[in-house]
């Protein structure tokens, strides 16, 4: 068979498995559960009042069960406002892609409940939080009332690809305003670390790398259309830091708290790739020690976490289970990549194909784990359909004619 028919029929699966997931999602109002969700619920609040390791065993145990005991215990579906910033911008890829309008009108739907749920009010400028409910981690409680850096910037990357798609000012403006947030409330300099803040309250002795640069990525983003020189100063000393700690094989730790790492890896490893290809773009440095990085990084990434039939490893270097965000930011990452190598976009092919075919529900939806004899087929809404909406949308636009 031709190559040209069997790429054709490729991106016929993969259109086919964005309409009938983007069909689910809209039939479901963009309600869902999530993961971490184990607290939203007059019942389990009460459990778990003032103990902090009962709410985080509270959530845990809902997070790893396949068995679904939210309906019993009384959890409320919500709208995850990370999501809504994913499905805006996948949204935005498939206009761009078919040239359909309704994709567009989907876009701006989501656009304008971002901005009317902002914390602007609050912090004076642009800023989301994910969640309506509390999430108790070790090292922190998120709270709807504190955002993350996690979360805006996603949102924020929303409303810029909105620009960069229909030339609105008012996207402009705001993606202006969170990064004026990103600078005034997270940013942390001193003699050793360059670095922002999960949140505005987090523990100033942890490091959380991905998220850094997230913020580094929107500072780049917004020195690209406006040459103010303190955005690109400051993306480039966080974007430092982060680069001193790769390690020699490609890989990127999760955290590190008064000089011990937190040696887990997974998704966040895409995170930061996506991030440092994006800061490279936008700020066009002299240096080769960024394109280096990205490099090894993404060497790592592929050869290391990922099967050559498209799994990804859970944790490296456990293999198990196989994650439905892990495989998403796999797609993702690879389709973006396709101009430093045309192979990384065979590559997300191939993930795609693997889960679609082993995770894609009849309904449409993603199932959240796989595991070699059981499969939680929890349906999430952030976690996995938010994050597969956004991968296959990214690949098509790879696949796409230009």
């Amino acid at each position: 068979m031709p190559k040209s028919v069997v790429l054709q029929e490729s991106k016929n699966i993969f259109h086919n498995s964005v309409i009938e997931l983007y069909d689910y999602v809209k039939e479901n109002g963009y309600e869902g559960f999530d993961p971490y969700d184990g607290l939203n619920s007059q019942v389990t609040s009460s459990i778990s009042k003032k103990s902090k390791w009962l709410s985080m065993a509270i959530i845990q145990a809902f997070k790893s069960s396949p068995i679904d005991f939210r309906g019993f215990f009384q959890v409320n579906k919500s709208i995850n406002l990370k999501s809504i910033g994913l499905f805006a911008s996948a949204y935005l890829k498939l206009y761009n892609v078919t040239k359909e309008k309704k994709f567009l009108n989907d876009a701006e739907y989501c656009l304008d409940l971002l901005k009317n749920t902002s914390l602007k009010e609050r912090y004076a400028e642009y800023c989301w939080v994910a969640s309506s409910y509390n999430v108790q981690f070790p090292d922190d409680l998120g709270t709807p009332d504190v955002p993350s850096i996690v979360c805006t910037a996603t949102c924020t990357l929303s409303f810029l690809q909105h620009y960069e798609t229909t030339g609105s000012e008012e996207s402009l403006r705001i993606a202006k305003s969170a990064a004026n947030f990103i600078m005034k409330y997270l940013y942390l300099n001193d003699k050793e670390k360059s670095i922002f803040r999960y949140t505005p309250t987090y523990n100033t002795n942890i490091s959380i790398y991905n998220a850094s640069t997230f913020g580094a990525r929107i500072l780049s983003h917004i020195y690209r259309y406006t040459n103010n020189t303190e955005l690109l100063e400051i993306s480039h000393k966080v974007m430092d830091y982060i680069v001193s700690k790769q390690k020699t094989n490609g890989a990127w730790y999760f955290s590190e708290m008064n000089g011990v790492e937190r040696k887990q890896i997974d998704f966040h490893q895409g995170f930061i790739l996506d991030a440092l290809d994006d800061f490279i773009v936008n700020t066009r440095p002299d240096d080769g020690k960024y394109l280096e990085a990205l490099l090894k990084g993404v060497d790592f990434y592929k050869n290391e976490q990922f099967l050559p039939d498209g799994r990804c490893k859970w944790r490296y270097p456990r293999r198990w289970p196989i994650d439905i965000h892990n495989q998403a930011q796999g797609i993702i990452t690879f389709s973006r990549l396709r101009d430093r190598k045309p192979e990384y976009l065979d590559f997300a092919r191939t993930i795609a194909d693997w889960t679609i075919t082993h995770m894609q529900d009849k309904s449409g939806y993603f199932y959240y784990q796989k595991w070699p004899i059981v499969t939680n087929k929890i349906s999430y809404i952030r976690w996995g359909q938010a994050w597969m909406l956004f991968a296959l949308s990214t690949l098509l636009e790879g696949v796409s004619p230009e």
